[in-house]
């Protein structure tokens, strides 16, 4: 059978072959160098999921919106634990492989950089998070004020100036190095995998250390094909939260929106319909991402050096001028003490609010009867999840575009120096950037808040629209008299708009109408450029995935995608009810997040590859080395047999292992596995045993995992006991196959029969 001996063939081994080679492996259509060329399977399938899932959204509606972010707080509330303890494992790889393997270059000793570095930090900097940046550039200020009610909310803990430095810590913890982890292990795996050992630039090579000749063909394909579902959607929701701010900030250019008021186009009645009449609406944010899309695909088409580099340049120019104008503008000493202070709590704090799960506030309320705090004091139940979780599973399902995209540009650089630019470096630009206007935010609310602007109306939200005799400060001056100081008409408390709102307002805070309205031009600018680059870095690796990993992919094809892209979006935001016009896009931003979990996993494997491939490059472990002869998921006849009665292979092996008599063994496996079978039956008198029955198989599924590291010690073959507890849980009859098939040389009489 062609499949079993495919999954006996499945080794990883020292490659020598062609591009051509490598590609000639893979299915595919067309011809390579010309007009069209691209894996029918990966691109197929793929376009079918994501239009599927279109028509699904625009049938269902609200429907779909609410199965989607059913199975998005599931994957939150359930793997919460994974996604926290996870990512401190990934960090521990990379500072690991920093340390040891620095000078390992991503290509051959003679290869360069491609790119200046500055050039490469923005290129990197703006396909990876620019266009969250600016649209969560409140995060702080939201935190501060408490939204979703987090634990630093209890004021008898808590005081308002350590609220303050908690709420930029947590905002840095989001954006910072636990943030750029999933993008920097696949970007480093790939740049490994292609520029040194010669395979093409695609998701699915970043396993060959650990399924070796499998990657070629169809588990290969799902690979890629999940890498372009996460790839699309994750576009698809930046696309719509771009749209909704580029429409906002259109539309207060229009009204002439400053301070809480509109000026242009205003009747007799004070109602005002602007100079064009831009509305906020979905046939705007229509118009708006076709006019991103066509950029977007302009740009791919002029390829990275003449569109992307160019583009990306332009976007970190403009968005470093902001930054330092508002940090200039505002209280700068105050904003460097922030800055400063924070970087410390961050530090401190690091160990342990990379571990916290919100455990106990998981719990509910007292009156939830789940042992929620009987004091009522903490965060409420779903802020870990709406926030830390949200982010963390949307920063992995962005991992195989971005990290591949950072690969692309990173042909020539070493191991370390990759890792210092696009892991640290990024991190301290995103510290700068939220600790900015977080902090200048902080300050503003703070200022309002103590003004007596209570968010109750308008008039309590603006200090322009703020009644001057009441909403103020009593200050007493240095003769000690007291002296009222109405509120400036600039200050406003920014917790009381809309999200899409925040960013323009609070640059209004600091000048004229006219400062407000040419600040928030410039703002527009750089939204629209970092969306751009964005999406044409998307596109750019899309037709990578789908082209097998050629790097310089059919132009037509990169068209293809990018419409694709644009379309989609478009579809789910006119598919969506005047009345909810955002259940749509609520559905596909809960698909990245649920698309994330299987990343998760594919992380953990990457860094056992990449472990792998640096003992190798480094000379530490041979890459001819000697595997087990069939692939973990094998069709051999001793896997079927324990499906049903695993004891009797299990029993064999173990004789061959260890010595004695393999009915002893059978009879101690077959214990534990009626005992899982009993439990399991009396569920249906009581579901409580079907948590012993899970325990059992665990017991069992471990006591298999240890006899796969006895048998690899015995025959010399190479691995690690996590791993084989972990194929002994999630492939327990195979696992058995996997090890019964093995040729044992012991001496026959020590076998007792």
């Amino acid at each position: 059978m062609a499949l079993r001996a495919s999954l006996q063939d499945w080794a990883p081994r020292r490659v020598k072959l062609t591009m051509d080679e490598h590609l000639d492996k893979m299915a595919s259509i067309g011809k390579r160098g010309s007009s069209y060329y691209c894996n029918p399977v990966v691109a197929g399938l793929a376009g079918i999921l994501i239009w599927g899932f279109v028509i699904w959204g625009a049938i269902g509606k609200e429907a779909v919106a609410a199965e989607t972010q059913a199975a998005q707080a599931w994957v939150t509330e359930i793997w919460n634990w994974l996604y926290m303890s996870s990512r401190n494992i990934w960090l521990l790889v990379l500072m690991y492989v920093l340390y040891k393997y620095y000078d390992i270059k991503l290509g051959s000793e003679e290869d360069k950089p491609e790119f200046s570095d500055l050039t490469y930090f923005a290129m990197l900097f703006s396909c990876g998070i620019a266009t969250g940046l600016w649209y969560y550039s409140a995060e702080a200020m939201w935190h501060y004020e408490g939204y979703g009610t987090p634990r630093w909310t209890d004021h008898k803990i808590w005081n308002d100036n350590t609220r303050a430095e908690h709420a930029v810590m947590m905002t840095w913890f989001h954006w910072g190095l636990h943030g750029w982890i999933a993008y920097v292990l696949v970007g480093v795996l790939i740049g490994f995998m292609t520029y040194r050992r010669g395979f093409p630039m695609s998701m699915r090579f970043t396993m060959y250390p650990i399924i070796g000749e499998l990657v070629y063909g169809p588990l290969g394909d799902m690979i890629e094909v999940l890498s372009i579902l996460c790839t699309i959607f994750g576009i698809c929701t930046s696309l719509g939260l771009g749209a909704m701010q580029i429409n906002k900030g259109l539309v207060r250019l229009d009204l002439g929106t400053y301070q809480g008021q509109d000026y242009f186009g205003c009747d007799s009645s004070g109602t005002c319909s602007g100079r064009a009449g831009i509305e906020v609406n979905r046939d705007t944010q229509c118009i708006i991402i076709v006019v991103i899309s066509g950029f977007a695909i302009a740009s791919v088409i002029l390829g990275l050096k003449a569109g992307i580099a160019m583009l990306s340049q332009a976007a970190f120019i403009l968005s470093f001028f902001i930054l330092v104008g508002v940090l200039f503008l505002d209280e700068t000493w105050y904003i460097l003490n922030a800055l400063t202070s924070t970087l410390g709590y961050y530090i401190w704090y690091l160990p342990r609010i990379s571990f916290h799960t919100d455990a106990w506030e998981e719990l509910g309320k007292a009156s939830d009867g789940l042992g929620g705090a009987p004091d009522g004091r903490g965060g409420l139940k779903g802020w870990m999840n709406a926030w830390t979780i949200f982010y963390w599973g949307w920063w992995i399902s962005w991992g195989p575009f971005v990290g591949t995209f950072l690969a692309r540009i990173s042909r020539g650089r070493k191991l370390g120096n990759f890792i210092i630019a696009s892991l640290i470096l990024p991190s301290f630009w995103s510290f700068i950037f939220t600790g900015v206007f977080g902090a200048a935010q902080i300050r503003i609310s703070r200022q309002a808040e103590s003004a007596g602007l209570d968010m109750s109306d308008a008039a309590h939200t603006y200090g322009s629209l703020a009644d001057k005799s009441v909403i103020g400060w009593n200050t007493v001056g240095e003769d000690g008299v007291a002296r009222w100081n109405p509120v400036p008409d600039g200050v406003v408390r920014l917790y009381n708009l809309a999200t899409e709102d925040v960013i323009f307002e609070h640059l209004c805070y600091y000048g004229t109408h006219e400062f407000a309205t040419l600040m928030t031009v410039l703002t527009l600018i750089c939204i629209v450029l970092y969306f751009v680059t964005s999406s044409d870095s998307a596109s750019y690796v899309v037709d990578i995935f789908a082209a097998n990993g050629v790097e310089e992919p059919p132009t037509i094809q990169k068209v293809f995608w990018g419409c694709t892209e644009g379309v989609a979006a478009i579809a789910l935001l006119l598919s969506a009810d005047e009345e909810n016009p955002s259940a749509a896009l609520n559905a596909v931003k809960a698909i990245p997040i649920i698309l994330g979990l299987p990343f998760t996993f594919m992380l953990f494997w990457m860094c056992q590859a990449l472990m792998i491939v640096c003992s190798e490059e480094a000379g530490k472990m041979a890459i001819e080395r000697k595997n087990f002869r069939t692939w973990v998921f094998n069709l051999e006849i001793p896997s079927l047999i324990s499906f049903v009665v695993p004891f009797v292979p299990a029993g064999q092996v173990a004789a061959k292992v260890w010595g004695g008599n393999p009915v002893v063994y059978m009879v101690g496996y077959a214990s534990l596995w009626v005992t899982l079978i009993v439990f399991f039956c009396l569920t249906a008198a009581d579901e409580a045993f079907l948590s012993l029955a899970a325990a059992s198989y665990f017991v069992l599924s471990l006591a298999v995992g240890g006899m796969r590291t006895a048998v690899r010690h015995k025959l010399g073959i190479t691995g690690d006991m996590i791993s084989d507890a972990m194929v002994g849980v999630f492939a327990f009859p195979w696992a058995i196959g996997q090890m019964a098939v093995e040729e044992f040389t012991y001496n026959e009489k020590e076998v007792a029969m």
